[in-house]
């Protein structure tokens, strides 16, 4: 599948670039942005270039993974605000994620960047459900998933930065499924 471009009414949704870490990469610093996800801050610009420069290269060939990345953009002003993923891994399991900078939160942009996303990914369907894992502990980003149809498949135990939590696993219009 190729990479999409898409826009909704406030956002330009674009293949994710090496360049981009640029634009994100000082938003990218925010602690609160780690909070609820495995990921840790870049330790400099140079290492985000390399994992963005990695993501819009696509999944290492005969991995028997698809990856597609976007980066969200403002409309007003054309401030890089965020990225999206979408994963095929070789075991069939579909994942999508989203991280806007902190800034951003509470204004709806995470709803609208998945309200795109989900619906340009209905293809993939066919492979089976769409799966998303948040923390259950982050309220605001279970309510993103509810809001574009992913409804809670299960919980399941992990860890988080070195800590036990709990993964709410969410699903996208999988009733058609045999789960």
């Amino acid at each position: 599948m190729e990479t999409l471009t898409g826009e909704t009414a406030r956002l330009r949704i674009e293949p994710l670039r090496e360049a981009h870490a640029d634009e994100l990469f000082d938003a990218f610093q925010a602690a609160a942005l780690y909070r609820f996800i495995p990921e840790r801050p870049h330790p400099s610009l140079a290492s985000m270039r390399v994992e963005y420069r990695e993501f819009a290269g696509g999944a290492p060939a005969h991995s028997g993974e698809i990856w597609l990345n976007w980066a969200l953009r403002l409309k007003d002003g054309g401030e890089a605000i965020g990225t999206l993923q979408a994963t095929r891994f070789a075991d069939g399991s579909q994942w999508l994620g989203y991280k806007l900078a902190p800034a951003h939160w509470g204004q709806g942009l995470a709803s609208e960047a998945l309200g795109w996303l989900a619906p340009a990914l209905r293809p993939w369907l066919a492979h089976g459900p769409l799966l998303a894992a948040v923390d259950s502990r982050h309220p605001a980003s279970q309510r993103v998933l509810l809001k574009n149809g992913f409804w809670l498949l299960r919980e399941e135990t992990a860890e988080l930065h070195g800590e036990p939590s709990l993964d709410r696993i969410y699903v996208f219009e999988s009733g058609q499924y045999n789960l």
